[in-house]
């Protein structure tokens, strides 16, 4: 386990997106590999630069600027909200019939919120 906590962060953050996108790519979500809206984009590039300096360069796509041909070409910290995104949890509040995911995704989260409480201020998820 790294013993800098922004390197915790974004390793939790890439564990997350692992266990996010199988949902995200299955037949549960409603716009499969995609975003849900431009607006999440706009998130995503105020955050990167906000929170860790980075500034994201667009894709080709029209009006997803940072969707890619396998989906999102963002790193899984600096799109916190999308990478915690499932329409499962968002609908339901879990992954219906799968305590072990559901336990598993909150794990994460929980983590990742206390790491951000410490270094921002507040949590992103």
């Amino acid at each position: 386990m790294p013993d800098d906590p922004r390197q915790r962060l974004i390793a939790l953050y890439a564990e997350l997106a692992a266990h996010t996108e199988p949902e995200c790519a299955g037949s549960r979500c409603a716009r499969p590999l995609s975003c849900c809206a431009p607006m999440y984009c706009d998130l995503t590039r105020d955050f990167a630069l906000e929170y860790w300096g980075e500034r994201l360069e667009p894709t080709w796509h029209p009006a997803l600027p940072f969707m890619g041909p396998r989906g999102c070409t963002v790193a899984p910290h600096l799109r916190p909200i999308c990478t915690a995104h499932t329409c499962e949890v968002n609908e339901h509040g879990c992954k219906r019939g799968d305590e072990a995911w559901t336990g598993r995704y909150f794990d994460l989260t929980e983590e990742i919120g206390l790491i951000e409480e410490d270094l921002f201020g507040q949590r992103m998820i």
